[in-house]
């Protein structure tokens, strides 16, 4: 395939499509956006001009996720009393329901307050009330134990790092710190020493909360400082904006953008930002990004598959005579065109390519969605047949998809144009292939990777290739990274229809030999 179109599909990356005029918003998506520029006079607290600005890129990432307008409640200044946030986390779990998104966004000051002679951290509320960790955890338990993906982002430091919350106001610096504390506590402690806190991650995990189903992204680590920018917000939160909003790269070449590799094109953005301070002894913060690293937020727009040559043609069975006993023969993946592997800039960890395509999907599945696969290990090219057997933790429609051997195509397995019923019940065996149609082990050698994936709804197959592209009864195409991005749409993309993106998901290696 010519470089040019491989180059186009990478340039999407992730332009994200919420934002493009007529996208529609998802049902089932939920933001609670948090801001506080201003404090109660009593509180003192100085003010943080930037956060107008982060509301605002808050919002705009929200839409991108797919959360509809109506979905957003935002608290600002005098409204994010304590009493309120944690009143919005309780009517926020009543909305929520099984399978939702569910985004929770905070800028505005972190602190540090004495309780009961123990130092401990959270986020200072307008009258200067303290949110610690353990109470935000405990306000979003019941929301992760329904939702399938619960994210939070903290634009607040919980140190004065070098500055130990010291003021910036009259030295001519455009940047402020995100920490105010109160003197003459247990928390007047030496700079860089942690106070005694669970992080935001480890509190829902130890109420039962996976950490597949959760990320908490956090503006610095425990001994850095947020910065507060007048014109740009907070600089992280501008950061973590631009690159979820296009500027991220697909580093794997997976066909979508992880929130690994958002982080990595914020992290560089923020360190050139805070260059021109650093002679000041003002550091750029290092962005935490904790939980589903993996996570894709919203898939990049796809371009339609390009025309290339199919394989050789599927020896399909005779349906009338023998439908059990003709195999169908896999299109020779060697005749497959040749994908060179692009340069990639930065490392990211994992596989790469239309392996890591298989393993990002892979890893937006839930847990409480549980699906047990059974496969051979190994088929002997030119004599065994595939053959799997499957139970899920939940009802749903199943999808089979193979990346060949040689890593030159997908095949969409099932369902295919011989055996279209999909639909499984939870907690029942299934034995595939069905009578009519049956899978050969054609070569060449190596290692077939195989995603088997259980949907709350049923999906629009021809989002990933048309059905009449070649591959006899199972749709094909070659595995570039525009493959990737429509197999990611399909999944996550406009293939779920509204409240329902959960996915079960089980990825198996079975080796062809001689």
């Amino acid at each position: 395939m010519p470089s040019r179109i491989t180059r186009s599909l990478l340039v999407a990356l992730l332009a994200w499509v919420m934002l493009v005029p007529g996208a529609r918003a998802a049902e089932g998506q939920h933001a609670l956006l948090i801001g506080l520029s201003a404090y109660a006079p009593a509180y003192g607290a100085e003010p943080l001009p930037g956060v107008p600005v982060d509301l605002a890129n808050a919002r705009r990432m929200a839409r991108a996720m797919g959360v509809d307008e109506a979905a957003i409640v935002e608290l600002r200044d005098a409204q994010a009393t304590r009493e309120r946030i944690l009143d919005e986390l309780r009517r926020l779990r009543e909305r929520v329901r099984p399978g939702d998104r569910v985004l929770v966004y905070f800028s505005g000051h972190g602190t540090r307050t004495e309780v009961a002679g123990t130092c401990r951290e959270g986020l200072a509320t307008w009258t200067g009330a303290m949110i610690t960790e353990g109470e935000l955890a405990e306000g979003l338990r019941p929301i992760g134990e329904k939702a399938d993906k619960l994210i939070t982002i903290i634009d607040a430091c919980f140190s004065g790092g070098l500055l130990q919350g010291s003021s910036t106001r009259g030295t001519g610096a455009s940047l402020r710190p995100r920490f105010t504390a109160r003197a003459g506590s247990a928390c007047d402690r030496p700079v860089n020493e942690p106070a005694a806190t669970r992080s935001l991650l480890g509190e829902l995990q130890r109420l039962g909360i996976h950490q597949e189903n959760m990320v908490q992204i956090a503006a610095a680590a425990y001994n850095e400082v947020s910065w507060d920018d007048r014109e740009l917000g907070g600089l992280a939160t501008h950061a973590l904006s631009r690159c979820l909003l296009g500027e991220a790269r697909d580093l794997n070449a997976s066909g979508a953008v992880s929130l690994e590799e958002i982080r990595i094109c914020a992290q560089a953005r923020l360190d050139e930002r805070m260059r021109p301070h650093r002679e000041r002894g003002m550091l750029p913060s290092t962005i935490q990004v904790r939980g589903n690293r993996n996570l894709i937020v919203a898939p990049a727009p796809v371009a339609a598959p390009a025309p290339v040559a199919a394989p050789a043609p599927v020896v399909a069975p005779a349906p009338v005579v023998a439908p059990a006993t003709a195999p169908i023969t896999m299109p020779a993946a060697e005749l497959a065109p040749s994908i060179a592997a692009p340069t990639l800039p930065m490392a990211v960890p994992g596989p790469i390519g239309p392996r890591a395509t298989l393993d990002e999907i892979l890893r937006q599945a839930d847990p409480r969605r549980r699906l047990e696969v059974q496969v051979p290990e190994r088929l002997r090219i030119g004599e065994d047949r595939l053959g799997f057997r499957l139970s899920s933790a939940a009802d749903g429609y199943l999808y089979v998809v193979l990346l060949g051997s040689d890593e030159r195509s997908f095949y969409l397995l099932f369902p295919n144009r011989l055996d279209g019923d999909n639909r499984i019940r939870a907690g029942r065996s299934y034995s595939f292939p069905r009578p009519s149609w049956q899978v050969s082990a054609a070569g060449p050698a190596g290692t077939n990777r195989v995603l088997f994936v259980v949907t709350q709804a049923p999906l629009d197959a021809t989002i990933f290739g048309a059905p009449d592209t070649g591959g006899g009864p199972f749709t094909w195409t070659v595995a570039d990274p525009g493959a990737g991005a429509r197999l990611v749409d399909l999944f996550l993309g406009r293939g779920p229809q509204g409240r329902g993106r959960g996915l079960g998901a089980a990825l198996r290696e079975i080796r062809e030999e001689p």
